[in-house]
């Protein structure tokens, strides 16, 4: 008589592209814990990727860890969706192959989820990286702790992902604020985390963090048409002078704030640009019509 397998508590999903340095640091601070019997963890790998993992998941199943491999990413929201497709746990943890968990992170979580009056986790995140943007970063990050429009929940109930229809797989732009915006509207109680992650940022320079941005807009004004408010909220240049007050209020440091000011009127620009574009093609094809 074979004795039937636990599932695990917590899945952790991970969408990634060509960042196995990234990865194993990520599964060595999900596995350094003591309870890691009960979490499976599900890398999704982009379809482009250039770099293998097989050879690094099996250094880690090795250990003992459930750990598992899928080739099924195009999009990081599609890879989020379809990872969870495909785990077992009661709790889905939604992590991005750049961070790492600080210290009984997994185990807050499923003790916070263990109690009925909860049904989703805001989780706090700490920038870390190099150089003056990082630093930027940081502050930017400081700036946005506690704010329910720009901070999103990434652990939940399975039932509950599974109730909304999980991550929308045509969106770039705002994938995990378009979840959380959907779960908040079922009336789910959504609590926070003490521990945090750590967002490892590296070197960021302002070009990069442009065309990052100006990639995501790709998707900007279907996030805008489901969520209205939340879009122009998130638009509004007013939240560029919010946030210019509270870094100051933060940090005192004259340069480092004109830095975030300058970091981000950038992204504005490059985000703007794109959908002026678009609009300004569609309004070419109203005319041809």
């Amino acid at each position: 008589m074979t004795t039937a397998a636990v599932p695990p508590r917590i899945s952790v999903v991970v969408p990634t592209r060509d960042r196995r340095d990234q990865v194993r640091r990520l599964l060595d601070s999900l596995t350094a814990g003591p309870d890691r019997a009960g979490v499976e963890i599900v890398v999704n790998d982009d379809v482009r990727s250039a770099e293998p993992l097989e050879p690094l998941i099996e250094d880690y199943r090795r250990q003992g860890v459930t750990v598992t491999l899928l080739h099924d990413n195009p999009t990081r929201a599609a890879g989020r969706r379809r990872g969870t497709a495909r785990a077992g746990g009661g709790i889905v943890l939604h992590l991005d192959s750049d961070m790492t968990a600080q210290p009984g992170l997994l185990e807050e979580c499923g003790a916070l989820l263990a109690d009925p009056r909860y049904d989703a986790l805001v989780i706090p995140e700490i920038s870390v990286g190099e150089g003056f943007w990082a630093r930027c970063k940081v502050l930017e990050k400081r700036c946005q702790d506690g704010d329910p429009l720009l901070q999103s929940l990434r652990c939940l109930r399975r039932s509950l992902y599974d109730q909304v229809g999980g991550h929308d797989e045509a969106l770039v732009w705002a994938e995990d604020k378009d979840l959380d915006l959907r779960v908040r509207a079922t009336g789910a109680r959504v609590a926070g985390t003490t521990r945090a992650l750590l967002h490892h940022e590296g070197d960021i320079t302002l070009r990069g963090t442009m065309r990052t941005k100006a990639h995501y807009a790709h998707t900007a004004g279907l996030f805008a048409a489901k969520h209205p408010a939340a879009f122009a909220a998130q638009a509004s240049p007013g939240r560029l002078l919010g946030l210019a007050r509270q870094g100051w209020r933060l940090s005192r440091d004259p340069v480092l704030v004109a830095g975030l000011v300058l970091l981000k009127s950038c992204e504005y620009l490059a985000a703007g640009s794109v959908l002026l574009a678009q609009r300004l093609r569609t309004a070419g094809r109203g005319r041809r019509g």
